[in-house]
């Protein structure tokens, strides 16, 4: 749902997730149920622009803190746990901490910030409200060939 910042629902957040998805399929019905409202969080999604390096000095970024991603294609926490492996397998294989962090940022930078704007897209392509038809007909198609790059 598109939203403005700080938005909420008139008749509470709990009440919103019953109407919107309250008739979808078990066991979603019995789930809503159950949820105690008190426990319910609410935050807003915001697009923070990329950064021009993960790295200064001998600090490194990763995950969240390098590469914010909206929860549209669900890749957050897969790219912040293959950001930790590379740079693990970064500060191995280098013969020092500065060359290792620039191999880190080399690699994960560029791939991570794709798949943050995909994101992006993706959830501004699932909001749109006109020509539905189309719109689910280019996604299918851009499924049938597979991810790009």
């Amino acid at each position: 749902m598109a939203a403005p910042e700080g938005y909420r629902p008139p008749e509470g957040d709990l009440a919103a997730l019953r109407r919107w998805f309250g008739d979808w399929h078990d066991p979603l019905p019995a789930v809503l149920g159950r949820i105690d409202p008190v426990g319910l969080l609410h935050h807003d999604v915001h697009f923070l622009p990329p950064l021009p390096t993960y790295v200064q000095g001998r600090r490194v970024l990763l995950g969240d803190a390098a590469h914010a991603m909206t929860p549209d294609l669900g890749q957050g926490a897969c790219q912040a746990l293959i950001d930790a492996v590379a740079l693990s397998d970064a500060l191995a294989a280098a013969p020092d901490v500065s060359s290792a962090l620039a191999r880190y940022d080399g690699l994960r930078r560029r791939p991570t910030q794709r798949m943050a704007a995909m994101a992006v897209r993706a959830g501004r392509l699932a909001q749109v409200r006109r020509f539905t038809g189309v719109r689910d007909a280019a996604v299918r198609l851009a499924l049938a060939f597979g991810p790009p790059g």
